[in-house]
């Protein structure tokens, strides 16, 4: 296992860089609650999020298939490797990780076309903040465990 790169601390990464824009597009929505014509902004990176976890996990099988058949042939290993699979298994996580920030073209609760509602919008930022705080701390947790590992504490 890297304890250095490892996955999970790369996937906690890209999951507070989503918190991140959706708090700022939330920001913005509350900002312009009042502007005549605005349209909220959302922020969507779950499913891209998703994706890469499934990538992620269909490469550890890949790699845990080739080290179970190196065990058996060690000479015959790369034969058996196509240029696709050989590129699949050194692909950035971060290569297909998206953050998509979409205009909401819903109907308008004010007359002069704005679609803010405020109250949603003070109940999404509190709800982004609490992801945030848990992510942020799962990460922090993850760099002691790492940090403790290095120093040779126990805890």
């Amino acid at each position: 296992m890297d304890f250095i790169n490892n996955r999970t601390r790369s996937i906690l990464h890209m999951s507070l860089d989503g918190l991140y824009e959706r708090s700022k597009a939330i920001a913005a929505n509350t900002a312009n609650a009042l502007t005549p014509g605005y349209k909220r902004k959302e922020v969507s990176f779950e499913e891209s999020l998703q994706g890469v976890i499934k990538r992620e996990n269909e490469k550890e099988e890949m790699k845990l298939q080739n080290a179970i058949e190196y065990q058996k042939n060690p000479s015959e290993i790369m034969k058996g490797q196509s240029l696709e699979r050989l590129a699949f298994l050194n692909t950035d996580i971060n290569k297909n990780f998206f953050i998509d920030t979409q205009e909401d073209s819903s109907q308008g609760y004010e007359i002069d076309g704005n679609n803010v509602n405020i109250e949603t919008e003070m109940m999404d930022e509190a709800k982004n903040g609490m992801q945030y705080a848990t992510v942020a701390s799962l990460l922090s947790k993850s760099y002691q465990q790492m940090q403790n590992i290095i120093t040779g504490q126990n805890q």
